[in-house]
C-alpha cells in the first residue's frame, strides 16, 4: 500500500522591536501539558503551500499583514500506525503592523483546532531555546534564522 502524504506548514513569525527581532509563540492556556508552539497546520486540497501558510496564520492568530522572508526548509515524518507521511514546510515571515506584546485568539476555520483559544506572546530566544515536540526545532538557530540571534 502506498503511503499517503500529509502536506503541512509551520510559521516562524518575526517582528522588529527596538532594533531586535522577536519570535511569535503561543500556548494553549486551557490545556495542561500542551507545549509552546508556532502557528501552522494542514494544506487543503487544491491550495498552494503559501496560501495554506497565510490561511493557517490568520485562523490561528488573526494576523494578516505578513511578508514571507524565505522558506527555511522541510521536515518529513512517517506515522507508522497509519502509514501516513507528513511533510511540513517551514517559512520565516515578518509582521508589518503593531500588535500587542501578548493576546489571546480563538481559532476560526473548520479544522480540529477550531474554537480553541491560544495565548500569543513575543519572545527573544537565546541560542539553545527549545520548541518541545516540534520538528521545526532544527530551524531555530543562527544558521537558519540569523536575524533572530544577531
Amino acid at each position: 500500500m502506498a503511503k499517503q502524504i500529509s502536506e503541512r506548514v509551520g510559521a516562524f513569525i518575526l517582528r522588529k522591536r527596538n532594533s531586535l527581532y522577536e519570535l511569535l509563540l503561543f500556548r494553549h492556556p486551557h490545556s495542561k501539558g500542551a507545549s509552546i508552539q508556532i502557528p501552522g497546520g494542514g494544506v487543503e486540497a487544491g491550495e498552494s503551500i503559501e496560501a495554506a501558510l497565510h490561511r493557517e496564520i490568520c485562523e490561528e492568530s488573526g494576523l494578516t499583514n505578513l511578508t514571507i522572508i524565505r522558506k527555511l526548509g522541510e521536515s518529513r515524518r512517517c506515522w507508522l500506525d497509519t502509514n501516513v507521511e507528513s511533510c511540513r514546510h517551514y517559512f520565516l515571515l515578518e509582521l508589518h503592523e503593531d500588535v500587542p506584546d501578548q493576546w489571546e485568539h480563538c481559532v476560526h476555520g473548520d479544522g480540529m483546532d477550531a474554537g480553541l483559544k491560544f495565548s500569543y506572546y513575543w519572545h527573544r530566544p537565546a541560542i539553545g531555546f527549545m520548541l518541545p515536540k516540534s520538528s521545526g526545532q532544527v530551524f531555530l538557530n543562527p544558521k537558519h534564522i540569523p536575524e533572530l540571534f544577531s
